[in-house]
């Protein structure tokens, strides 16, 4: 009987073997979370829990992040938690791999780090997990940055304390730790109303305004060229590839791609000329709301000519007191460009990250 048992086992581990058979993981999780835009800092914020019992944090949103981390001081503390833990800074599997890591592997420390941002506000602390719920769902345990230190011009007095770190595949990101394959969103630019952020099946991804992603890790997509109107912006060489940032606020292009753009915006914006509030807005102007509506609409050219994104000019332009309007795209000071968040509102966008690519489709969300 003992021997006829193993000859049967024996059978099934050539068959598997056969079939390079591997055990079937657990789908990844569908759940979403509101999201509701900060006028103070002009960002997309995101409402979740850690721990147990859950204690709630609000994160801004951010593509182009690739760490989960929280605040210490203003939202969620450890020492409240059952299921928190820190990790050693000999951590191979997530640790080491960390660009942002700060300890030294032989330390016997924590695994600690610091990221800076482009404006130089920083954050630091321990990397450590924990549970993670979204409108009371569990989706399981993460990683993330436990920060115990912030520079005090990052979100001072307002609501954030922390980031959702939604860059493409990277070992540390929330997509990649959840193995998260679609997720949408659709921002509005008002206080007062919040969307709600789609991850998994219930995500909205429409296949015809679908654009093929370039980057392994970040959302860039080949921006074929750019239009006002029915006039062409004149570029000299291709205008290369343009990456989706939810973190950033406007939209910005290389100097290559922003000094014909604004040549062809001042042809075409025929009003009064006004003093900019800030230096970096560099072309304002005075209109009434109905003259704005009406001015000529800038769309941007994606996959070979085949998919046109129109921005209304509700996010073209920006408006202050006085009847002043200043353009809201603005000139990158590297050599690259990036879709912000202001031009985003009332996009609904699709990221699939399966099938490589991303949509962008005009609606009223």
């Amino acid at each position: 009987m003992a021997s006829t048992t193993t000859f049967f086992l024996y059978l099934i581990f050539l068959l598997c073997s056969t079939l390079n058979f591997m055990p079937l993981e657990a789908p990844p999780p569908d759940f979403s979370t509101k999201v509701t835009y900060d006028p103070d800092s002009d960002l997309y914020i995101a409402s979740y829990s850690i721990g147990t019992p859950p204690q709630n944090v609000l994160a801004f949103v951010d593509t182009a992040s690739d760490v989960i981390w929280t605040n210490s001081k203003t939202a969620f503390k450890s020492a409240s938690s059952t299921t928190y833990g820190a990790l050693p800074c000999d951590d191979k599997s997530f640790c080491q791999k960390l660009n942002q890591r700060t300890c030294k592997i032989r330390s016997n420390q924590n695994c600690t780090y610091k990221i800076k941002y482009s404006d130089q506000a920083s954050t630091s602390g321990v990397i450590s997990q924990d549970k993670f719920s979204f409108d009371a769902k569990d989706v399981g345990i993460l990683k993330f940055g436990y920060a115990t230190d912030t520079s005090p011009n990052l979100f001072e007095g307002k609501d954030i304390n922390g980031c959702l770190g939604l860059s493409l595949i990277t070992p540390f990101s929330f997509i990649s730790q959840l193995g998260i394959q679609k997720f949408s969103h659709c921002f509005v630019k008002t206080s007062s109303k919040s969307t709600t952020m789609y991850f998994g099946s219930k995500a909205v991804i429409s296949a015809k305004d679908s654009i093929p992603l370039v980057d392994p890790k970040y959302y860039y997509v080949k921006l074929n060229g750019i239009s006002v109107g029915n006039k062409i912006v004149n570029l000299k060489s291709q205008p290369g590839r343009i990456y989706v940032d939810t973190g950033a606020t406007y939209s910005r292009l290389k100097k290559a791609v922003y000094d014909p753009f604004l040549k062809l915006i001042r042809e075409e914006v025929v009003k009064p000329v006004a003093k900019s509030p800030h230096d970096f807005l560099e072309f304002c102007f005075k209109a009434t709301k109905a003259e704005v509506e009406n001015l000529p609409k800038v769309t941007f050219q994606f996959a070979d000519n085949k998919v046109n994104v129109s921005f209304v000019n509700g996010v073209t332009y920006l408006e202050f007191d006085g009847g002043v309007w200043c353009l809201a795209i603005i000139r990158s000071t590297e050599n690259d460009s990036l879709l912000g968040n202001f031009q985003l509102a009332n996009l609904n966008v699709g990221y699939d990250i399966a099938g490589k690519q991303i949509s962008f489709t005009n609606t009223n969300c």
